[in-house]
This record gives C-alpha cells, sequence and structure tokens, in this order.
C-alpha cells in the first residue's frame, strides 16, 4: 500500500508499521497498526480501500468532513482522495482490503466508479471481518472465500452512492435533506422539517438514519461546521460572526461543537489549514 502527502511528497509509509500484506487476485490485504496519537498531514492514497478498525480508534478528515472509526465499524476511502489522519490514544490495528477502483466498477457495470468515503456498522463490517477470519485461519479454500467476500464487500458498497444514501432514498426524504443543506442557519425543528416531507416525525428520524447513517440533528451540525469550516479557511471573519452566520447560538456553542467534530478549536483549524 503506498501512500503519498501532498505537501512534499515523501513516502508516509514509514510512520506506521505494516505487519503483514497479501494480494488475491483483484485485491490486496494488509494488517497495519498505528502508534497511538499519531497524526498523518494530508495525503492520498493509489488504491480505493475498505478499512476496518480491530482495535483502538482514528479519525479521517476529508476536507471539511470528519470520520471517526472506533472499533468494530468499516471505513470505505475511495483512491487519489485527500485527507488527514488522527490515531486515538490508544493506536489503532486495522484490516484493510485494497483494489483498483476504476477496474473493478468496470466489471460490475457501475459508471461512475465509486467516489465517496463513508463509515459503516452493519453488513459491510461483518463482511470485513469475516475476510480477516479467513485470511488468519487459512484453509484450502480460504482464498476462494476471500476473493468473495472482497467482492460482496464492493456490492455493499455499490448499493448506496456516495454520500452513504440508499439509491432508492424515497423524494419526500431527499426533499428534506435539501432542506438540511439549503437553510442549516436557521432555526429548523423535526415537526417542521417532517411537515415539509409529508410523514410523521417518527418515521422521518428512522428513515433518515436508514438511508443517511446519521441523525437529523448530527446531519445538521455537520453541515454548520462544514459551513463554518469553509468560512474560516477562505474568510478573515471573526469567530463570533462566523458561529452565527453558520447557525450556532454563540461562540461558545460553536467552539465546542467544532471541537467535539474535529478534534480542534476554530482558531487551531483556521491556522492549520492556513
Amino acid at each position: 500500500m503506498h501512500l503519498r502527502s501532498r505537501n512534499n511528497g515523501s513516502d508516509l509509509s514509514r510512520r506506521r508499521e505494516r505487519r503483514r500484506s497479501e494480494r488475491f487476485s483483484d485485491f490486496v490485504l494488509t494488517e497495519v497498526t498505528y502508534p497511538l496519537d499519531l497524526r498523518l498531514p494530508e495525503h492520498t492514497h493509489e488504491l480505493a480501500c475498505v478499512a476496518l478498525t480491530l482495535n483502538g480508534y482514528s479519525t479521517e478528515t476529508f476536507g471539511m468532513r470528519r470520520l471517526e472509526r472506533p472499533e468494530e465499524t468499516v471505513l470505505y476511502r475511495p483512491y487519489g482522495e485527500p485527507h488527514w489522519d488522527l490515531i486515538g490514544n490508544r493506536g489503532a490495528r486495522c484490516f484493510l482490503v485494497e483494489f483498483d477502483e476504476s477496474s473493478i466498477s468496470s466489471l460490475a457495470g457501475v459508471k461512475p466508479p465509486l467516489s465517496h468515503p463513508d463509515v459503516r456498522r452493519g453488513n459491510l463490517a461483518r463482511l470485513a471481518l469475516r475476510a480477516y477470519s479467513e485470511w488468519v485461519q487459512k484453509d484450502d479454500a480460504h482464498s476462494l472465500v476471500i476473493q468473495a467476500l472482497a467482492h460482496e464487500m464492493v456490492a455493499d458498497i455499490i448499493r448506496s452512492d456516495g454520500n452513504g444514501v440508499r439509491l432508492n432514498a424515497p423524494v419526500w426524504l431527499t426533499r428534506v435533506k435539501e432542506a438540511l443543506d439549503d437553510c442549516y442557519a436557521e432555526v429548523l425543528t423535526l415537526t417542521d422539517l417532517a411537515a415539509l416531507g409529508g410523514v410523521h416525525p417518527m418515521h422521518l428520524a428512522r428513515a433518515f438514519r436508514q438511508h443517511y447513517h446519521t441523525s437529523v440533528g448530527e446531519y445538521l451540525r455537520q453541515r454548520r461546521i462544514e459551513a463554518a469550516s469553509d468560512q474560516l479557511v477562505h474568510t478573515n471573519r471573526p469567530l463570533t460572526e462566523i458561529a452565527i452566520t453558520s447557525g450556532f447560538s454563540s461562540h461558545g456553542h460553536f467552539c465546542t461543537a467544532f471541537k467535539r467534530v474535529t478534534s480542534l478549536t476554530p482558531s487551531e483549524f483556521r491556522q492549520l489549514r492556513r
């Protein structure tokens, strides 16, 4: 597995310990450990990857979107997607299934190729764990089993679009999501959003998590953080003004929410990104 820093082009692989790696047809399997409190600067990968967190905790930040990777979750990471990593205070051990995204997508008849990062539990995590168990145990049939499981993982990803949205998401739910995207700075209630979709609030809450893998409130908070992050990077506005225009009730609320999501204060984020 190769990764390149976008800042200096240096090989970042030396910053971690690769325990072992093996190729199975179109897929490369790797088990890797990361030391605690490691921060990897912005970089990209040459292969797409399904990454299962076996132990520990880490985050990967793609632009202004931060994905948390606790134990027993799977990250899907497209090739060439710039991101930076922060490893938790217990380190992390991960199982990676890497593949050439364009060739796999072409074989599956998928146009365009898979393109957006996402973190999941559920079926994708179960498939990754089964592939890891087969790789560790090994028997006469393990190569065939692993290849089949790897293709199942890709199929599971293909069933969702780039934002983790099920392809059969109803029109009313898409309308609600668009309202959250466009009106994130306004005071929005679940009742108002449910009325917009023409459904009961309980049904909205359940369907939103099913299709977008997060709650309505968490999605709204993330949109506000993204809007604030964009202003931090591209404007010189004071933090209080950014907080209000992004939908936060106060400077203090903004700073608390921002650090909880990004692990950085707004000032630290502005300095780092610039």
